[in-house]
C-alpha cells in the first residue's frame, strides 16, 4: 500500500477525530506545526530538551529597529536549521511594526522531498 503523505503530526488544536483519536496534520501542515513550535517555544522551557528552539526572547526587549530585526532573522534561521531539516529556507523577511509593538515574520521555504514552495507568517510581540 502506498503512503498517502510524507509527514504527519498531531493537530495543534487537539481536535478529536471520528475514531476518538486526535486528528493529525500532514505534509505542509505538519511542517508548519514544527516551525510554529520552533518559533514560539522559549528556549529552556521544554522538559528533557532544554536546548530546543533558540534564545530570541531577549531580543524582543531590545529597541525595535532594523538591527534587532536582522538579529531575530539570523536566530530564527539558525533554530530552523538546527531543529527541522525537512525544509530549505528560501527567504525570511522580518518587518518591525512600531504601531503594534511587534515584528511580522514571513518565512518562505521549500519542503525538500516534496519540492513544494510554501510561506508562513508569524508575529513576535515585543511586550
Amino acid at each position: 500500500m502506498a503512503r498517502k503523505f510524507m509527514y504527519s503530526d498531531i493537530d495543534m488544536e487537539l481536535t478529536k477525530a471520528s475514531d476518538g483519536d486526535v486528528t493529525k496534520d500532514v505534509d505542509v501542515d505538519a511542517v508548519i506545526n514544527s516551525l510554529t513550535n520552533i518559533v514560539s517555544t522559549l528556549q529552556g522551557s521544554r522538559r528533557m530538551l532544554p536546548e530546543f528552539a533558540q534564545d530570541l526572547w531577549g531580543l524582543l526587549f531590545e529597541p525595535m529597529d532594523k538591527t534587532t530585526a536582522k538579529q531575530l532573522g539570523q536566530g530564527l534561521l539558525e533554530a530552523i536549521r538546527n531543529w527541522d531539516d525537512r525544509i530549505q529556507v528560501d527567504g525570511i523577511d522580518i518587518m518591525p511594526d512600531y504601531d503594534e509593538a511587534q515584528y511580522k515574520v514571513q518565512l518562505n521555504f521549500t519542503i525538500k522531498p516534496i519540492e513544494r514552495e510554501q510561506s508562513v507568517e508569524f508575529i513576535l510581540f515585543t511586550q
